[in-house]
């Protein structure tokens, strides 16, 4: 897959069917147009080209008020693993907010893309003031040479797939019901970094990571996690919060990964989130704290441990 990161860089030669939008959860519903735009491509001998910006518009006008459902380098080892040739992810800038609907098309979808078909949600929008929309491009088809599809939304249990209601679930703690709108488990990585040790102390050693505070965060909790070192998969018990039975006071994603015991500071450790155990607690003394962690450890091992021997994780 060829990935431009400025406009200015695009050299695009072949004949391309393009799908635009923000992506910014690379979900069920994104995933169908960029399926369709790889379908009609091999069809009709194109080149497929996922449009896309690198931070979500909304953070332009009001920076960090948006957070991240998915990780620029997840976003494009998706794209790739559904056979996308062409990722154009490209920040928004104030030029974004400058360029009327047709020099959008003509500069950029036709000129630098050589675009010959454009396939976008029913809710599309681009340019200055969102003066574009689906309706734009069928009004400049013929001008310009290409055609329209518009999809309709992905539905499931009666209610549009979308990244607002996503963020919500992750955020309310249901990693179960964002996993069902993703098509995968959500997912933190991060560097291991070395914090206070208390685990240590009463026998639950935690891998504690540096995480990006542009991305999600799930609600305070213990999970049942998957942790990925490299290429090697572990069960793990991750509590996101403070620690409050030990007065933390920093929010903290620390992981205990289950029959492991090596020294990974330093390295890049994968949580990806399956089920929400219970809230984060306050227990009276280390040794409440323990027995509780002995119980979360236990439920894992029992509920999950097989599925991982089975790899049947990422379904």
């Amino acid at each position: 897959m060829v990935v431009y990161e400025r406009i200015d860089d695009i050299n695009v030669t072949d004949s391309t069917c393009i799908t635009i939008g923000n992506f910014d959860g690379v979900h069920k519903g994104h995933q169908t147009l960029m399926k369709r735009a790889v379908n009609y491509s091999k069809k009709n001998n194109l080149k497929s080209v996922v449009f896309t910006f690198s931070n979500h518009p909304v953070n332009f006008f009001k920076s960090g008020y948006v957070k991240n459902i998915i990780s620029s380098e997840d976003k494009k080892k998706i794209l790739e693993s559904l056979g996308v040739d062409i990722l154009v992810n490209i920040p928004f800038n104030e030029d974004m907010t400058k360029i009327s609907a047709e020099d959008y098309i003509r500069q950029i979808l036709v000129e630098k893309l050589n675009a010959k078909m454009i396939i976008v949600g029913h809710d599309f929008s681009f340019a200055r003031k969102k003066e574009g929309n689906a309706d734009v491009l069928i009004n400049f088809k013929e001008k310009y040479g290409y055609d329209v599809e518009v999809v309709t939304p992905v539905i499931l249990n009666g209610k549009r797939v979308s990244s607002t209601d996503i963020r919500a679930m992750i955020s309310s703690g249901d990693v179960v019901g964002a996993k069902k709108l993703l098509g995968r488990y959500y997912a933190i990585e991060g560097e291991v970094v070395r914090a206070r040790q208390i685990g240590r102390t009463i026998g639950f050693p935690t891998a504690n990571i540096k995480y990006d505070s542009g991305m999600v965060l799930p609600d305070k909790g213990i999970y049942a996690t998957i942790a990925k070192i490299g290429d090697v998969i572990y069960c793990g018990a991750t509590n996101v919060g403070t620690n409050p039975t030990v007065n933390g006071k920093k929010l903290s994603i620390e992981t205990y990964i289950l029959d492991f015991d090596e020294d990974i500071y330093g390295e890049s450790l994968r949580i990806e989130f399956v089920e929400k155990i219970r809230e984060e607690i306050k227990f009276n003394s280390k040794e409440d704290l323990k027995q509780q962690l002995e119980q979360d450890v236990d439920y894992v091992r029992k509920n999950y441990i097989e599925h991982l021997k089975k790899h049947a994780f990422t379904e």
